[in-house]
């Protein structure tokens, strides 16, 4: 599509596919759906399925370790709606989540014009954040805890149900591949009062796995969220979440390239951003640190101040970048508009010392080759506490520290030049200014000295019709 962030153009939904159990005692995997044309997922999936038309995700389902779930292209996943209060007894009454378990497999490859949709029970129009749950992989990579424990169970699922366990210490660990998904409204609550899904979450997921060309929208809580792991990401889109853009957690330490993240309006309560970095909730410094090597993202902030009405929200965005608790970070090649926000970056005081004077890529925090805007003169600012920041300060030695890292700032988002698509367009700045990683050795990064997640040698945001920036 030729228009994807200004445009607002919603993209039809493509008719797809399934399988049906009842209960957690299933007596077949495969039930049609009859004159309906809609299959029903419900229950464990406990041998390998291939879903193959319009399917209906009804509560918390599980794929089992040794199996997989096969999603073929252009199916329509729709999430349950669930019951108000989460359902601890019966899963099945809850929000459509699918929850891959460690040794598990989810194989869901579209294409871009016959991309997988995962989608909201509503119609066009009425459908809201967190009409549904989610997706959750659940893998057996490396994660950080601070207790020094190699596993843990989800947060957001039943703590003393086995089958929400994740972490080990296998980084080549495969979960399966995800090419071409679209998840849109997520992000409910499923099983654990006051813990939300995220649109896809990542639980010590290994780089085995394959996720590529895949974007949130609208999600309840955070649109990507990593728990650990390794696993390596590229062509990512997250569009107008509740919370976070890109959440990590507990050591994740892989890299993403080519990502972008979009938000419309303020609508959370509890602090949002475009990335949002931790090591744990206690700022331990066990290993492995939470370290994601970002290259070629495009971050774009609400243009004004004003929250989304009917959430009860509070005007609380604490700007796009806010790595904090020890956590580390590298981000190079990218593009970070805050728009009507006055922060780029803040750190903290577990993360400030940490920000190199140098540019070397073996630096734990490397912020280099990078365009900011703010709606101040000071795009990069400290806090004195680790929690959402009330309180944050110019922070002119950090600050120029990155100036000498090759980063800049524009004043208005006109200035980046980039058209609907985001793609850079004749003089604009990203067009040249940044390093070439694979050229450095870095071969697991595509190699280009332009800057932002849209470069004129691929331009796949206008590719197919597999992205959507429909609002409800």
């Amino acid at each position: 599509m030729k228009k994807l962030l200004f445009s607002f153009m919603g993209v039809a939904m493509l008719a797809t596919v399934a399988c049906k159990k009842d209960g957690f005692t299933p007596t077949k995997e495969l039930v049609s759906g009859g004159a309906s044309g809609v299959d029903t997922l419900v229950g464990e999936i406990t041998h390998d399925t291939t879903v193959t038309r319009t399917t209906y995700l009804k509560g918390i389902v599980y794929v089992t370790p040794g199996h997989t779930l096969r999603i073929n292209a252009g199916v329509t996943i729709i999430g349950s709606p669930g019951s108000v209060a989460p359902d601890t007894v019966n899963l099945a009454n809850n929000k459509g989540t699918l929850v891959v378990e460690r040794g598990a497999k989810l194989i869901a490859n579209g294409t871009a014009t016959s991309p997988i949709v995962w989608t909201s029970s509503k119609p066009a129009g009425s459908r809201h954040f967190g009409d549904w749950g989610g997706v959750i992989l659940l893998g057996a990579a490396t994660i950080h805890t601070s207790t020094g424990a190699t596993t843990n169970f989800f947060e957001a699922l039943t703590q003393s149900d086995s089958r929400n366990y994740y972490g080990g210490t296998n980084d080549a660990d495969n979960s399966g591949s995800m090419t071409y998904n679209r998840i849109e409204f997520p992000g409910g609550l499923i099983a654990k009062p006051n813990q939300e899904v995220n649109g896809l979450t990542f639980c010590g997921v290994g780089n085995g796995t394959t996720i590529s060309h895949v974007e949130i929208t609208n999600s309840g809580d955070d649109g990507f969220e990593w728990f650990g792991g390794s696993v390596n990401c590229d062509h990512l889109v997250d569009f107008s979440p509740k919370d976070d853009e890109y959440d990590f957690d507990e050591g994740y330490h892989g890299n993403l390239q080519f990502i972008i993240a979009y938000r419309l309006n303020i609508n959370d309560n509890s602090g949002s951003h475009g990335i949002e970095s931790d090591n744990d909730a206690s700022a331990t410094n066990n290993t492995p640190h939470t370290l994601p090597f970002i290259t070629n993202a495009t971050f774009v902030g609400p243009a004004d101040t004003t929250s989304a009405t009917g959430d009860g929200n509070h005007n609380y965005y604490d700007g796009e970048i806010f790595f904090r608790r020890n956590s580390r970070l590298r981000l190079v090649n990218s593009l970070v508009i805050a728009q009507a926000q006055p922060w780029a970056i803040v750190s903290t005081p577990t993360t400030k010392p940490l920000v190199a004077s140098v540019a070397a890529l073996s630096d734990s925090v490397l912020i280099g080759y990078n365009i900011f805007q703010t709606a101040s003169a000071h795009p990069v600012v400290s806090s004195s506490i680790e929690g959402n920041p009330s309180v944050v300060t110019d922070d002119a030695a950090t600050l120029n520290k990155l100036v000498g890292l090759n980063n800049s700032a524009l004043a208005t988002f006109a200035d980046f030049k980039l058209d609907g698509a985001l793609t850079p367009t004749t003089g604009s700045p990203a067009l040249t200014g940044g390093v070439d990683l694979h050229a450095l050795g870095l071969t697991q990064f595509v190699g280009t000295t332009q800057r932002g997640a849209v470069i004129t040698s691929d331009k796949w945001t206008s590719v197919g019709t597999w992205l959507s920036t429909a609002t409800n």
